[in-house]
């Protein structure tokens, strides 16, 4: 029985760590075949930067094992690829963008190399719950405002229902941390409500009621 529970711990750790490292492909080349951002949400990419960016430095600063976050640096790669995407399509690249990205990388060194006290990181922890949350509620708003769902991947967002649900298993299993829990469920809640919504907005029925308006 032992062994089976840490076969389990270990098939979630490695199942997350791969399927983390295709994630945001499905989206990105769609995305990319689309040239189109309509539904899909530039503060919510923004916003999940964030929240993925302070789980990599807070996993980094308290020492965690490496295969207990190895997605981070994946899922932070990923977004940087697809915010830039986002600004490229909506022809929003500038000087400014490349400042901001100078001041974004300073700031993630200062945090993962311990130049800023763990207190403040156990704080920015306790605050990526609502940042996580408002990047989804953000997409999710998004999608209702534009009644479009055609540039959102289901499978990116499928992918990260499951990713939260083995995340919560493998945080169980290392102990009670109710800060990476709390973050791990309102994700895994929230990613459903936009699988579901993308589907019902692809819908026949949608599309033609889309094409008889027009």
């Amino acid at each position: 029985m032992v062994e089976l529970y840490s076969l389990s711990v270990a098939f979630a750790n490695i199942s997350t760590i791969v399927l983390c490292i295709v994630l945001k492909i499905p989206q990105i080349i769609s995305l990319v075949s689309s040239k189109n951002t309509t539904g899909l949400s530039l503060p919510g990419t923004l916003l999940e930067l964030t929240s993925f960016t302070i789980g990599l430095c807070y996993s980094v600063s308290s020492g965690y094992a490496l295969s207990s976050y190895l997605e981070y640096p994946f899922l932070v790669g990923q977004d940087l690829l697809l915010l830039a995407l986002v600004l490229h399509y909506s022809k929003l690249i500038g000087p400014t963008w490349f400042a901001i990205l100078g001041a974004y990388a300073a700031i993630v060194y200062s945090l993962t190399t311990g130049m800023f006290p763990n207190g403040l990181l156990i704080t920015l922890m306790s605050l990526c719950t609502p940042i996580s949350a408002a990047s989804k509620l953000a997409q999710l708003r998004t999608m209702h405002v534009t009644q479009n769902s055609k540039s959102v991947s289901v499978l990116t967002w499928s992918i990260a229902a499951y990713t939260c649900i083995t995340r919560i298993f493998t945080t169980l299993d290392r102990g009670f941390d109710a800060p990476l829990l709390s973050n791990y469920s309102v994700s895994l809640i929230l990613n459903l409500a936009i699988i579901s919504l993308a589907w019902k907005l692809r819908r026949p029925g949608k599309q033609e009621k889309k094409t008889h308006n027009e």
